[in-house]
């Protein structure tokens, strides 16, 4: 059974027994996730896979051994409920223990599992539900594993969930051979909804990938991994929880509303169990350095942390230095930071700082980069200059290229179309006859960089790209300039180009999160706003548009849901302006 005891998350002398948690090496030989889950348990039955935090006053420890016995008595319990070989189960939990218990069960059992957001208590779960059921109708689900609040509005739309009290008893039953050619998990993609897109991942396309994260990382059997990133996302599951087990290396995880509600806890949590490893979207760096009053750190220790990964969204120099200054009192270094790219096409990771480079911005002119895709290098006191940062070169083993729109190569600091080749690459969706990304083993991301010598420079989406004028302008440098207004709610900003049919071409929309009502006090913060683009960066903004707290809706890895903002857009200026469209 699993080890429950009391936490003190928050207090600098209450550390947590790490004498158990000590990694093991996991050789190179093994090829699946269940064969390293066999490894570990054989070899150091007693040392610790996880720390569950379940709540600040709470943690759950659960060794290698007493998993891998849970594990395969529920594997046999979903057996018995009807589950075949390579069916999918979507994994409607938050992260606690009983999640990772089930997802290692489906891979013991040769399930295939998906995890999934749960809903909020006393959220709507009906509209919860609806979106649910179109992803499961689409992998078609065989059962959602869910809490029992959940029950009522799933059998409305017809999935079969269960508790994983419901399930019925059985013995564990002789174990499923399992190679690397066999399905692992499902992941959705970020944000989808109403067109769902799923990938399928085999367990040698997940360790070469997870691997390779950890190779570049330099992670051993010393270090601990810590997160509070949601197991239905890519870094969470992939690069921080799956990396860090195949690792042999214990990962501690609290659920992500722990952080929300209180994000110095992702630092308390580093303190309590020296924490060497951790990840997260620019956005969180920077929630944690504006959120985290010096009466709520007195005695933190951040020396043992030696990497911090930076993924998932544009990153953003002003966060790092703030973060390293709010921080740096408390053993933080700079250097600890570790921008990355990657994406679900290629499990996780495509490329990332390695720890012995140093943490690198190319400032470069903003102007020519959007009129003749160059990365010219621009003097960093220039109004012009633009810093971009680099996330490092490839895992061993894959390949970047830039490319342009008829996919030739493009030369050295030449933006154009991000591609990659390697063992990591995912060959297509779930359910595609034919891949619609990867085209001679090469995936074509969407993304928008630039190499210098090997480093890659990401600078956007294609699809986000503002047209205006044949310049090509980047919302997320309109976005990052806007935030720097006082009263404009740090990361809450969104850039979008709406077609104007009268101009032929777009209209720039910026919409800005605040916390005021004062109509006088808006309307000064969107001059400002007007003020300081066409100051920064040369550029006229057409609409600018107030919304409360928590309103623009992101994706779960932290990216604006641009579509929505189209969509809002378009009803703010319907009713004045109907030749936008």
């Amino acid at each position: 059974m699993y080890r429950s005891y009391p936490l003190a998350l928050g207090q600098p002398d209450a550390l947590v027994d790490l004498s158990r948690s000590k990694g093991i090496e996991v050789p190179a030989t093994v090829s699946t996730v269940v064969d390293a889950l066999h490894w570990r348990a054989s070899r150091a039955p007693e040392n610790t896979a996880f720390f569950v935090i379940e709540t600040p006053q709470s943690v759950v420890e659960i060794s290698n051994g007493a998993l891998l016995a849970q594990a395969q008595i529920l594997a046999a319990r979903l057996t018995r409920q009807g589950l075949k070989r390579g069916d999918v189960v979507l994994l409607a939990l938050e992260t606690s223990a009983d999640l990772l218990t089930a997802l290692f069960a489906c891979f013991v059992g040769a399930f295939t599992p998906c995890v999934v957001e749960a809903p909020p208590v006393n959220s709507n779960k009906a509209q919860w539900a609806e979106r649910l059921a179109v992803r499961a109708r689409h992998v078609d689900c065989k059962l959602i594993i869910s809490r029992e609040d959940c029950r009522e509005a799933l059998s409305a739309t017809g999935c079969i969930s269960r508790t994983l009290d419901e399930l019925p008893e059985a013995a564990p039953s002789k174990p499923e051979l399992i190679s690397g050619t066999d399905a692992v998990f499902l992941q959705f993609t970020s944000g989808t909804t109403s067109q769902p897109k799923a990938l399928l991942v085999n367990h040698e396309t997940l360790l070469s990938n997870v691997r390779g994260l950890a190779q570049a990382g330099s992670w051993d059997v010393r270090d601990t991994v810590v997160s509070w990133l949601p197991l239905y996302h890519d870094m969470g599951l992939v690069a921080l929880m799956l990396t860090g087990f195949t690792a042999g290396i214990p990962v501690v995880l609290m659920p992500s509303n722990l952080f929300t509600m209180n994000p110095v806890r992702w630092m308390w949590a580093i303190h309590t169990f020296k924490g060497t490893v951790t990840s997260a979207p620019n956005f969180a760096y920077q929630f944690v350095a504006s959120h985290a009053p010096e009466h709520r750190t007195r005695g933190l220790d951040l020396s043992h942390w030696r990497q911090g990964i930076n993924a998932a969204e544009f990153v953003q120099k002003k966060t790092i230095d703030q973060f390293t200054e709010r921080f740096a009192p408390h053993g933080f270094k700079r250097e600890v930071f570790a921008p990355a790219y990657g994406l679900a096409e290629c499990t996780v990771a495509a490329s990332i700082k390695r720890p012995t480079d140093p943490l690198r911005f190319d400032v470069i002119s903003r102007s020519t980069l959007a009129n003749k895709g160059v990365a010219l290098p621009a003097n960093a006191n220039d109004p012009d200059a633009f810093a971009v940062v680099c996330t490092g070169p490839a895992l061993d083993g894959h390949h970047i290229r830039i490319i342009d729109e008829h996919g030739a190569l493009l030369p050295d600091r030449t933006q154009g179309q991000i591609s990659i080749y390697g063992p990591s690459v995912v060959p297509g969706y779930y359910g595609e006859l034919k891949p619609s990304k990867v085209h001679d083993g090469w995936l074509e991301t969407g993304d928008l960089g630039y190499l210098d010598a090997g480093q890659l420079f990401v600078t956007g989406r294609i699809k986000d790209l503002i047209i205006r004028a044949g310049a090509n302008i980047s919302p997320y440098e309109i976005e990052h300039v806007a935030a720097e207004i006082d009263g404009v709610r740090s990361g809450a900003v969104g850039a979008i180009g709406l077609v104007d049919d009268r101009k032929g071409t777009e209209n720039l929309v910026v919409f800005f999160e605040t916390t005021s009502k004062t109509l006088s006090t808006v309307e000064a913060t969107r001059k400002a706003i007007r003020e300081r683009l066409t100051q920064k960066l040369s550029i006229s903004v057409d609409h600018v548009f107030e919304l409360p707290p928590h309103s623009l809706q992101k994706t779960t890895s932290g990216k604006l849901q641009r579509v929505k903002l189209v969509e809002l857009a378009r009803e703010r200026l319907r009713t004045h302006d109907s030749h936008v469209m």
